[in-house]
């Protein structure tokens, strides 16, 4: 998984690489914001999976438990960087949290439903981040609203 140091020189990598134009600066801001906006659904992804397997798998739910943990804290990071506060990010989480459960009808027997929307795109955003950050700024700089990952339920 990328460190919160390697994101913060991704960023000065591209900054330099780029005129110094605001829209280019705005455009990076924006795609640092989807991405931290992804982990954050990850992170929520990570522990609703380990809360429905955690009986029956707890060697599992350990796994995921630490997962959760670890994109959560890049999450709350790379907020931080565009803004965003403590506060918005656990109301954030609790409103992930509740689609995530809706999507489930409340039942963990259900879990699939999530597994075929995060898990394939959470194991890569968890393992390296900055190829998604890259994937957001080319994105951003062409005026796209979404860039292909997964979408809430």
């Amino acid at each position: 998984m990328v460190s919160k140091r390697g994101f913060a020189a991704l960023l000065a990598c591209l900054a330099l690489a780029q005129p110094a134009a605001a829209q280019s600066d705005a455009d990076i801001k924006r795609a640092m914001g989807e991405v931290a906006g992804e982990l954050q659904q990850c992170s929520v992804y990570f522990l609703v999976v380990t809360a429905c397997i955690a009986e029956q798998r707890p060697d599992l739910a350990h796994t995921y438990q630490e997962l959760a943990d670890k994109v959560g804290k890049l999450a709350i990071a790379s907020g931080r960087v565009v803004g965003v506060s403590d506060q918005a990010y656990a109301a954030q989480a609790n409103l992930y949290t509740q689609a995530m459960m809706t999507s489930m009808g409340g039942n963990c027997t259900n879990i699939a439903v999530l597994l075929q929307r995060y898990s394939n795109f959470c194991q890569r955003l968890s393992q390296d981040a900055d190829p998604r950050l890259k994937e957001w700024i080319a994105c951003a700089r062409s005026r796209r609203q979404t860039c292909d990952g997964p979408t809430l339920p």
